[in-house]
């Protein structure tokens, strides 16, 4: 056999013996190969780490523009003997409105004054005050009482307030006494104002009036009108700093001095003419503003007390 032929024929023998390729090879290899599992508690825990941040931003984002709304909110009440408290935000609009009595209940009537202008809120209130008989010439008092964060700002608030209430009682005619003020926000004076159902601007005015007069107890105030307290603080020339008084308040509904005196004068059956080391002075007792009364004559010395209102003789005695 010829050397082509013998290379013919081991080339023929080589082609029938099967020789897997390379790439066949790897797919066979590649079928033993374990697939590599995913770490389902790495990405579960992966998850939650997103999760929480995004809430942790959600709820820091929320809490910012809860604070830029809510640092700017004042609360605003009217105090006469209705107590009406107006929440504002701070683009001057009322957010809620707080009945702390039931006359305060009457003057609203059913308005809804949510989500109104504060200048129309404050028409309404004062008006259906007045118109309620609640404000008169006997009874011209009104306290203004501003709460919040900002000094500045919450004192320009009061005079606004204070300016249009006295604007809106002058439309009807009547000369008010306005009795405005402005102060922080106090746990204590809010737990007073829910204990003995007034506003907590009614509270802040009786604590002021007691730091000055520390003669009188939180319990003998908390009944007076605002026209009491305003005669008191005028009859006794107190001076606040965080209080503005403008207007002269009614007297028209108490004794006059003169009255006071004809009335013990007449009780004791002493004729003025005897009569020397007279004295009166208004104070108060037991929730009711009174006259007490000494004087002297020949025979004896006398105290007495009298209701400033009413003219009643709350006690007397004599001394020989």
């Amino acid at each position: 056999m010829k050397n082509k032929d013998i290379k013919r024929k081991i080339k023929e023998e080589f082609q029938d013996i099967h020789m897997p390729s390379k790439k066949e090879k790897l797919l066979e290899d590649i079928q033993f190969v374990q697939p590599i599992q995913e770490d389902k508690h790495k990405n579960k825990h992966f998850n939650i780490k997103w999760q929480l941040s995004i809430l942790t931003i959600a709820c820091i984002c929320i809490f910012s523009f809860i604070t830029l709304q809510t640092q700017d909110a004042y609360s605003i009440s009217f105090e006469v003997n209705p107590s009406i408290e107006l929440k504002v935000n701070n683009q001057r609009r009322v957010d809620d409105v707080i009945c702390h009595n039931d006359d305060a209940v009457l003057v609203l009537d059913d308005m809804d004054l949510k989500n109104t202008d504060l200048d129309v809120a404050v028409n309404a209130v004062i008006g259906s005050m007045f118109k309620h008989g609640y404000i008169s010439e006997a009874k011209n008092s009104v306290l203004v009482s501003v709460q919040g964060s900002d000094q500045e700002k919450r004192n320009a608030l009061k005079q606004d307030v204070a300016t249009d209430v006295k604007d809106i009682l002058s439309g009807y005619s009547l000369e008010a006494s306005v009795v405005s003020q402005d102060y922080d926000f106090s746990k204590e004076r809010e737990a007073l104002a829910k204990q003995y159902g007034i506003s907590v601007g009614k509270v802040t005015l009786i604590q002021k009036l007691i730091n000055v007069t520390p003669n009188y107890d939180f319990e003998d105030l908390i009944h007076l009108s605002i026209n009491d307290l305003n005669t008191l603080i005028h009859y006794k020339h107190l001076n606040f700093k965080s209080i503005t008084i403008d207007g002269v308040e009614s007297h028209s509904g108490y004794l006059t001095n003169e009255q006071v005196k004809s009335k013990v004068l007449q009780h004791a059956h002493v004729n003025e003419e005897s009569v020397y080391e007279y004295r009166d002075d208004l104070d108060v007792q037991d929730n009711q503003l009174i006259y007490i009364v000494e004087f002297t004559d020949e025979f004896a010395k006398y105290h007495y007390k009298v209701n400033a209102i009413s003219g009643e003789i709350v006690s007397f005695e004599s001394e020989m």
